[in-house]
């Protein structure tokens, strides 16, 4: 298998826009405290939420275009956009890009929304601006219009395998020599019934009150994309894609038992929390960071953002995990820990008894 240059990277979440903001947010161990109000039958509730602010996109795509564009498709939108304008491409492309976007959820909310239209007494008709954006491959289509790409365009929805499925499909696509260049990326938005799913979950009752330590991740939204090219035809500024495996869980990882330090994927949301230590020596270099993006089926997609900040910086940042019952499973928090030139693994286990993982290197 090809490995591909990191050139560019743009992500958007409830830590803010743009990796500045991301850096930031692991310095500091946390992100922005956030809070929606979601109606019951048994009255409002208030669940915290790590949700992303799109308001940038602006800079990139008019007002009247924008209107026809919902939360979903903006996320997707900017998270692209950043990325191609860290690689010095948002303007002019050498050769032919090929577009992967990868979802778990997909457009849940927009979906929502409309077949509530359909149902409610206060409207007539359904929106048509919101029954065309319901669909999984609206928002890279969206991105190939923008952009006046004619290559080839994905959408990739394997819920939490998502980002492993996209970026092994991106590295055949490059080895195959059918594109020059790939933007992918993974991008999944909040909406009220996983909110309430969540409260539910751990215990909280309609006033938001904490009646006991959750074992999961606060509910997240956003977008992480990358610019990827054939490694050694082009730089890595993020470092190089050694590989992408996936399959069903082992008895025991190959890839990680080299020593090299590893990131996480772990949310609390599957039966997956204990299931890490199996694999994976917690006496090695552990990296959690669900507290600072969320959790979100393309959780990995900013886990790769963080191991490659984390690389060309020479430091792995400090877990930010969501609670204590992970500092305990894993042995965290763990302090910034200096990097030598390597390797970095990104683990992520799935709820079909599957895993993804990424394995990152300088160049």
């Amino acid at each position: 298998m090809i490995r591909a240059a990191i050139t560019g990277m743009g992500v958007v979440g409830g830590f803010g826009c743009g990796v500045s903001l991301l850096k930031q947010a692991l310095e500091k161990g946390r992100s922005p405290d956030q809070t929606v109000r979601i109606s019951t039958e048994k009255g409002d509730i208030t669940a915290p939420a790590l949700l992303a602010d799109t308001a940038p996109l602006a800079r990139y795509v008019s007002r009247k275009a924008r209107r026809r564009f919902d939360h979903y498709t903006r996320l997707a939108l900017l998270g692209g956009f950043l990325a191609l304008d860290d690689a010095g491409m948002r303007e002019s492309r050498p050769g032919r890009m090929g577009i992967i976007l990868a979802t778990g959820y997909g457009p849940t909310c927009n979906t929502a929304d409309f077949t509530h239209s359909l149902t409610s007494d206060s409207v007539s008709f359904g929106s048509p601006t919101r029954f065309s954006n319901s669909v999984h491959n609206a928002a890279a289509a969206y991105l190939a219009i923008l952009l006046r790409e004619k290559g080839p365009s994905l959408s990739v929805s394997q819920f939490d395998m998502s980002v492993a499925q996209a970026l092994l499909t991106a590295l055949i696509w490059l080895s195959e020599g059918r594109v020059d260049t790939v933007l992918v990326g993974g991008v999944d938005e909040y909406c009220n019934v996983l909110g309430h799913y969540r409260q539910t979950l751990d215990g909280r009752g309609s006033a938001g009150a904490v009646q006991g330590e959750p074992a999961l991740a606060v509910i997240g939204e956003g977008a992480a994309f990358f610019v990827l090219s054939k490694a050694g035809e082009t730089a890595g500024t993020y470092g190089i894609i050694e590989s992408v495996s996936m399959g069903k869980i082992p008895g025991r990882l190959p890839g990680p038992d080299d020593g090299s330090p590893v990131i996480l994927g772990a949310d609390g949301y599957t039966d997956c929390l204990n299931r890490y230590p199996r694999l994976v020596s917690i006496s090695g270099t552990i990296g959690v960071y669900t507290g600072v993006y969320g959790g979100l089926p393309v959780g990995q997609a900013f886990d790769m953002a963080i191991a490659a900040l984390s690389l060309t910086g020479g430091m792995l940042y400090p877990s930010v995990s969501p609670g204590t019952v992970f500092d305990d499973t894993f042995g965290l928090p763990r302090p910034a820990i200096p990097l030598k030139p390597g390797r970095l693994h990104c683990l992520k286990l799935g709820s079909s008894d599957d895993y993804g993982m990424l394995t990152l290197s300088v160049n």
